[in-house]
Formats: structure tokens, C-alpha cells, sequence
């Protein structure tokens, strides 16, 4: 997993705006002395700490590693379209007007998992 300091700001900034948060407010509760500090994080001038990424986690109830990879594969919609995907493949599915034998429907389902555990 590699630390991407950009999307990570990025990804800080879209859950502070989907929570209608300022700056100051998210400042305020991770006990920053100022919103200068945060403001470097979101904005990618600073790291973020892992003190800080668990107590953003906490704030925004979401898993440290959506803050920290790189990949965007643990978005929740995504998740959920591959879970949506995968009770599809339950049901007889066809391609090309062809039935996915049972062998195909284990390929697919392996990988939407290699997907999901990136």
C-alpha cells in the first residue's frame, strides 16, 4: 500500500464536505491548534500522521485504509455494485446469449474479490 499525499487531501476533503464540515470544525475536533494545520493536510502540503488518520477515521466512521491507498476500490459504491454484481452471478447469467457455465461464474466471482482486496 502506498501513501498517496494528494488523494489522500483529496479524499479528506470530499468527506468533510459530505459532512458539511469547515476546516475549523474538523480542526477543533482532532484537538489541532489551528485550522492552518489541517488546512496543510487537505491541501497536501503536509503528511498525514497515523495519529491523525485514525482520529480522521473516527470522525468520518470510516477505515484508516480508505484514507491511505492510493486505490479508490474500497469506495463504498463500489463495494456495493460488486456485491450487487456478484448475487447476479447467483442467478443464471448469460453472455453473448451463451449460459456461463459454473466454471465461468467462479472465475468472475474471483475476480470481483481481487477487486475488492486491493
Amino acid at each position: 500500500m502506498l501513501y498517496d499525499k494528494l488523494k489522500t487531501a483529496s479524499r479528506l476533503r470530499e468527506l468533510r464536505l459530505e459532512k458539511g464540515y469547515t476546516m475549523q470544525e474538523v480542526a477543533k475536533k482532532m484537538n489541532l491548534k489551528s485550522r492552518g494545520t489541517y488546512s496543510d493536510i487537505e491541501h497536501g502540503k503536509s503528511n498525514l500522521t497515523t495519529q491523525n488518520a485514525y482520529i480522521l477515521a473516527k470522525i468520518y466512521n470510516i477505515n484508516v485504509d480508505y484514507l491511505l491507498k492510493s486505490s479508490v476500490v474500497n469506495d463504498k459504491q463500489v463495494i456495493i455494485k460488486l456485491v450487487q454484481l456478484e448475487k447476479e452471478l447467483e442467478k443464471e447469467v448469460t453472455y453473448n446469449g451463451k449460459a456461463l457455465s459454473s466454471t465461468d461464474i467462479i472465475a468472475l466471482k474471483a475476480f470481483l474479490q481481487g477487486l475488492t482486496s486491493k
